[in-house]
């Protein structure tokens, strides 16, 4: 594209024309990203949340995917958002900043004042509204490398030594990163009884020390992998029933090492979710289906958001609404009343016919024969 053919006057045109649908474009991809996030879309595609998927598959950097992923989930209760951003009366950054207080009590009259201000007046205007709106968020930024030390002129050393050559390669310092979060006062007394515990260690207290000290002994105790904490023997203990819900713990220390401490939910095309967070025991053959928890081939980790979705997908989305938990009784009340009053007494087998009818019915994401436990969100990974 050449534009030095072009006058100033063209390209001030061209360039707010650019801008104009950039806003609009932007709104767009709110209102899409809201409507995949509402559907559960990117889950089947083996991310376990909308902004895994805009890092993941997008390529967005972190702090612009949660930012859309703020927005969009604003627009969703505040319809007037898009419509501000796509006609420049704010921008996504002050979006995001406002969701925060936005209330239906408040939201005319705030966006009102908030319209084409900049980002200070816009903070500004926050914090009159909620002054614990100026609380930090939780973040981690990486600091600015400190600047190299000027080197000597060829010649300018002592007397008798060769000049240093320029291609001398210069040690990289360590990255330095300024983690920011707000505490209460009870952290603050553990910090300050930590320090004074901690001195013959650390002689000089620094917070990075103390901090530093406590994540590794937490990550080393919470750790099914942790050496020490493994099994000697690969076949379950004498005392194992063979049809109960509850996962030994040397079944629970394999599966922790064969899925690497990661979400195993792969989606049709072979992605693998991976996560790393809010990991969960889920049984690939549903317990309440008469899947064993004694045998680690069907016992896989799987991230709340993929073990939730499962379960959507296997009892249904009126069986299993959200997040709150799918829960077996529901699932029964529902045949009871297709099915009458008189054939209450069934009880779990028609959770099991109805299940298997729903697995039956629908194409297997991730791996073949998956499911869920109980009919309800498997006790939480790492456990004891």
């Amino acid at each position: 594209m050449d534009l030095k053919s072009l006058s100033g006057e063209t390209l001030l045109a061209k360039l707010e024309a650019l801008a104009a649908a950039e806003r609009a474009g932007l709104a767009e991809f709110l209102a899409h990203l809201g409507a995949v996030e509402l559907r559960w879309v990117c889950q089947a595609r083996g991310y376990s949340s909308v902004f895994a998927y805009l890092t993941r598959q997008l390529g967005y950097a972190e702090s612009d995917a949660a930012r859309r992923v703020r927005v969009a989930r604003a627009a969703q209760k505040y319809p007037e958002l898009p419509r501000m951003l796509a006609a420049g009366e704010m921008h996504l950054l002050g979006l995001s900043m406002l969701e925060l207080v936005l209330t239906p009590d408040n939201q005319e009259g705030l966006l009102r004042k908030a319209a084409r201000l900049g980002t200070r007046e816009l903070s500004h205007l926050i914090a009159g509204v909620s002054p614990a709106a100026a609380e930090p968020r939780d973040s981690v930024r990486v600091l600015p490398p400190a600047p190299a030390a000027a080197p000597e002129p060829n010649g300018a050393g002592a007397p008798g030594k060769e000049p240093l050559s320029a291609e001398v390669p210069t040690p990289r310092p360590p990255e330095r990163l300024m983690f920011t979060f707000a505490a209460g006062d009870e952290v603050q007394s553990w910090l300050e009884e930590a320090r004074d515990l901690l001195r013959h260690r650390f002689p000089s207290g620094r917070m990075e020390e103390l901090v530093g000290e406590a994540l590794r002994r937490l990550v080393e105790a919470e750790r099914p992998d942790k050496p020490g904490r493994e099994r000697t023997t690969d076949r379950p203990p004498a005392e194992t029933s063979l049809y109960g819900r509850y996962i030994p713990k040397w079944v629970r220390d394999a599966v922790w090492r064969r899925d690497s401490g990661r979400c195993a939910f792969k989606a049709p095309d072979g992605t693998r979710c991976g996560e790393t967070a809010w990991l969960e025991w889920d049984h690939v053959i549903p317990w309440g289906l008469g899947g064993r928890s004694n045998d680690p081939s069907n016992i896989r980790l799987l991230c709340r958001a993929h073990n939730q979705s499962e379960a959507r997908r296997i009892f249904g989305p009126s069986a299993y609404p959200g997040p709150v938990g799918l829960r077996p009784q529901g699932v029964a009340q529902d045949l009871q009343e297709k099915q009458g009053a008189d054939q209450g007494h069934h009880g779990l087998d028609d959770v099991r016919a109805f299940a298997q009818a729903q697995v039956r019915a629908q194409p297997v994401a991730g791996q073949a024969g998956s499911g869920h436990g109980q009919a309800q969100a498997d006790v939480q990974a790492p456990g004891p």
